[in-house]
């Protein structure tokens, strides 16, 4: 049996939005909890992008803590958030829940982790006198953790940036509400961990965020404005990364880096 919290997502988490309530569903069954991970993965990209929803399971042994994106799951360790998830399927997720993936990997498995872990600590440099041993992966934790939290930004295309880009010329409201129905989706540099993604959702709202980012983000508002420089079509910001180039329906160019629209 498997106790079931709810955070941001229907009570049979077919839907996912800010607007849901927290809801607890105890004593599921291995069945139970097959149906709610597989409508999880189910979820409307954009919708996932936007409320980024999650399950956490108690299974008795383990409270894990579950996303999901490109139609898997990712399942953190719910205390120690930093370790790197698990990227599966719902079978293998069972399979994790249930205890029998860990019960069931080969021992040689095993054995190459520890080797390798092995030769990992063989390159290490000495340790300086006096020096703490984990310090250097404490500094570097830290560091990746404050890039995470200025990764997440919010900001509304109704209102006027700060700066436009030279050249830059407005587009009348009518083609600007076609063209905003029209980018509505989910734009991905990539599928990895540590990539970056685009959402346009259909209020008019952009929200970039970073894929399976493991800290919460530090939310920033900002505003953009469609218009063309030249004949580009662009989404004038007050970023550091200046305006997002929309090359077409399906793909955008922010600070250099190609992002393209998925399913």
């Amino acid at each position: 049996m498997y106790d079931v919290v709810l955070t941001r997502l229907a009570p049979d988490a077919h839907s996912a939005a800010d607007s849901f309530a927290r809801t607890e569903r105890d004593g599921l069954t291995d069945s139970d909890l097959r149906i709610l991970l597989g409508s999880f993965c189910a979820i409307a990209a954009v919708e996932n992008a936007v409320a980024a929803p999650e399950i956490q399971v108690k299974t008795g042994r383990q409270t894990f803590m579950i996303r999901t994106g490109q139609k898997k799951l990712m399942l953190y360790d719910a205390v120690h958030r930093e370790l790197p998830a698990f990227v599966v399927g719902v079978d293998e997720a069972m399979a994790e829940l249930d205890g029998s993936a860990p019960a069931g990997r080969d021992a040689s498995v095993h054995q190459h982790a520890a080797d390798a872990r092995t030769q990992a600590a063989a390159r290490l440099p000495p340790v300086r006198p006096g020096a703490v041993a984990s310090k250097p992966r404490l500094v570097a934790m830290g560091a990746a953790a404050c890039a995470l939290l200025g990764l997440l930004i919010f900001w509304r295309m109704e209102q006027r940036p700060a700066g436009l880009p030279a050249g830059f010329q407005a587009i009348q409201p009518a083609e600007s509400a076609g063209l905003q129905a029209a980018l509505v989706g989910v734009y991905l540099t990539g599928n990895q961990p540590g990539q970056h993604g685009i959402v346009f959702i259909s209020t008019g709202d952009v929200k970039l965020f970073e894929l399976m980012a493991l800290a919460p983000p530090r939310i920033v508002y900002a505003s953009g404005r469609l218009g063309r420089v030249g004949t580009k079509l662009v989404l004038a910001t007050d970023q550091p990364g200046g305006a997002i180039e929309i090359t077409n329906r399906n793909a955008l160019i922010y600070g250099g880096a190609v992002y393209r629209r998925i399913p």
